[in-house]
This record gives C-alpha cells, structure tokens and sequence, in this order.
C-alpha cells in the first residue's frame, strides 16, 4: 500500500492543548499498527509573529521526541497567516531519520485533517481525502468559506447522523463518507475502577466561532451547555470536575459552578502534554461533557475524539447527545443526556453498576472505535 500523510493544522498552535496531539496520532499509530507506511503533517502559521511561531515549534517537537513518534512527523512552517502562501515561501521540518517524504508523497494519500493544508501542499500527493471532524458546523461554514470542498478526491466525516430526518443540516450533492472517529487502544490500556475519583472532562469554556443555520445563529462555546446544567452536581451521587480554559476574570462562571458544586481545574496544567491529558482520563473514575450548541441543534452525530479515549479506558462516558446515539449499540458505557434531569439519572444508572459499565465502555470501543476496525473503512472511503 502506498504511504498515508495525516495532516493537521491545529496541534503546534495550540502548545498545552495535550488533548489536540492525540487526535493525529491516534490515527497514525492505528495505520503503522496495520502496516501502512503512515506519517503526521502538522502545518503551522506564524501568525506575524514568528517567535511564537517557533516556540510553538519546539514545544511540539519536544512531545514529539518524549512520546517517541519525531521520526513519523514533518512540520511545515509559513512565514505569514496566509493560508495560499506562495509554494517556497515555506519551512520544513522532518527528523533527520525520516525518508524523503516530499518525495514518497508523490504515492501518498493525505487524509486531510487540517481543512486549512494550501492547494500547493495537497498538489504534491498522488491522492487527497479530506476529513472533517467537526461536523455539522463544517458543512456550514464550507457554504461561505472555501474549506477544501470541491477540489479533494474523496470526502469523509465523523458525522454519523448528517443526512438524516433530525438534522438540518444541508449537505448539497458533496458525496459524504460516513466514519467514527478512532483511537488507538495500545496507546490507551484498560485501567481499574478508581472509586474516590470524580467524573471529568477537558474542554473549551470560550470559543470565538459560531454557525449560522439559516436566520439562526448558533454559538460554537461550551459556557452555554455547562450552564444549562449547572446544578447537576446537586443531584448525583458523585462529583464533577471541569478542565476548561476559563479566564482569570472569569469570577462570576467561577463562583456559580463552584456554588453549585462543581470541581474547576486548569486545563493547562492537569492536561497541557500528552501524557498530562492521557493520565488525567486514566485517573478519572469517568468523563461527563457537554456538547457544544451548535452539535446538539445540527444533530450530525458528532462523538468527542476525547469522549473515546475514555472509553478505551475503561471510564464510562455520559455525553450530551447530538445525534450519534442513533447509529451506535445501546451501551452501558456510554450514555446520552438531552435534559438536566436525563443527565442525572444516566449518571445514576452508571453507580448502579460502575464495574459493568466500566467493561462496557472499552467492550465499546473495541468493537466501535478501535482504529483496527475504523481505519480500514476509512482507507476504503478514501480510495487507498
């Protein structure tokens, strides 16, 4: 088989987004596992401040090397924010024991993470499928902005449920692939019940984006879902704690989560590396999240590339729902929640038995979301 380039624009930018590395390289690691000659492409803009840009750089190459994956990675580095900077005007970085892979690209297929890679770097792949793993708002913003769509030999997403009666969300004559997210179960070992420890998750408290549907507009930050259900901890059994990216004058979020019982923590600190991230879903006795608006009004069946590294954990998951609970087997260990009251009651179910829920949900991700089963159809979908 010919070689596979994952690429990706959202890891270096973002240095203590410990969750963010694994996306990648669960899929990197999944294809090597398989045989599949596979490579990460992480594409990094410098933003008018090429400093930064470097520091980031580093910082990225120093997981890298900790992890043990630098050979399986080249960087490319622009100079300016623009994302059709002219082809020379940018930077590569490979290990020094890496092949030419400018040149076994010209075999290669990319599987487009990124939706920001410039038509001069997708030029040089024999083949090129673009991933879309924010469904729903992708569709969306693609209507306005140019997001690949149109100019990639294949289209595949993690959105299970688009196309279906519940979600509206237009999809055009774009001939849509329908795949799960995937993780690497080697990198993500079952752990045992850890009793004292509280239901976690690592999220975006703020986000600047939005989609529009229709006349609507619909906000892209978590703070409105956590709100909605804000006295949860009240009427559960167990403790909540929230990894998000609050601001320091975020007083008041702050004092009305704390009030109502909910644990805060600094993302930075307790998920700012890979293995930071890795470790706080491993210690946590299970994940509860919340979706972001615009997931649970577009319904596209959307399930959080963190959500499955708990569940290949052993951690049962309550999520809010989006859509994906329709495509998926009934599972104890993982449950959907519409309302406060489905929320605590999912939660409630989970206690009732934690030690088959907990089997539940790495039984779940064997059978659905181990990238020896999803990675195969995504190689198919792609045309490799």
């Amino acid at each position: 088989m010919n070689p596979v380039f994952v690429g990706s624009s959202f890891v270096a930018t973002y240095p203590t987004g410990g969750g963010n590395f694994w996306i990648p390289l669960q899929y990197v690691l999944g294809l090597r596992a398989l045989g599949v000659e596979a490579y990460w492409l992480e594409l990094l803009w410098a933003r008018g401040d090429v400093a930064h840009a470097r520091r980031c750089l580093e910082t990225f190459q120093r997981h890298l090397e900790a992890l043990g994956f630098a050979e399986w990675v080249a960087i490319v580095l622009f100079p300016d924010n623009d994302c059709d900077d002219p082809p020379g005007r940018e930077e590569h970085y490979a290990a020094a024991s890496a092949h030419d892979l400018w040149a076994r690209a010209r075999d290669g297929l990319l599987l487009n993470l990124g939706n920001r890679i410039p038509a001069s770097l997708r030029a040089r792949f024999a083949r090129t499928a673009l991933f879309d793993i924010d469904p729903g708002q992708f569709q969306l913003w693609a209507r306005d902005v140019d997001l690949g769509i149109g100019s990639h030999d294949a289209y595949l997403t993690i959105g299970r449920n688009l196309g279906a009666p519940d979600s509206p969300v237009p999809l055009g004559d774009v001939p849509w692939k329908r795949v799960w997210p995937a993780v690497h179960l080697p990198a993500w070992p079952e752990q045992p019940a850890n009793r004292p420890a509280r239901y976690t998750t690592v999220t975006q408290w703020w986000s600047d984006s939005w989609t529009v549907l229709g006349s609507e507009v619909i906000e892209g930050h978590k703070r409105t879902s956590f709100l909605r259900v804000v006295e949860l901890p009240r009427q559960v059994p167990v403790e909540l704690e929230l990894a998000a990216n609050m601001h320091a004058e975020e007083t008041e979020d702050r004092r009305h989560l704390t009030a109502e019982g909910w644990h805060l923590a600094d993302p930075a600190v307790v998920a700012g590396t890979p293995e930071a991230f890795r470790r706080y879903v491993q210690q946590s006795r299970g994940e509860f999240s919340c979706a972001k608006p615009s997931y649970v009004r577009t319904r596209p069946g959307w399930v959080s590339d963190r959500t499955i590294c708990y569940l290949a954990s052993g951690r049962p998951c309550v999520v809010e729902a989006t859509g994906a609970d329709a495509h998926l087997p009934a599972s104890a260990g993982l449950r959907f929640f519409r309302t406060v009251g489905e929320a605590a009651e999912c939660l409630r179910a989970v206690e009732r038995d934690y030690a088959a829920a907990a089997r539940a949900a790495r039984e779940l991700a064997e059978d659905v979301f181990a990238t020896r089963v999803v990675l195969p159809e995504i190689l198919k979908a792609a045309g490799a």
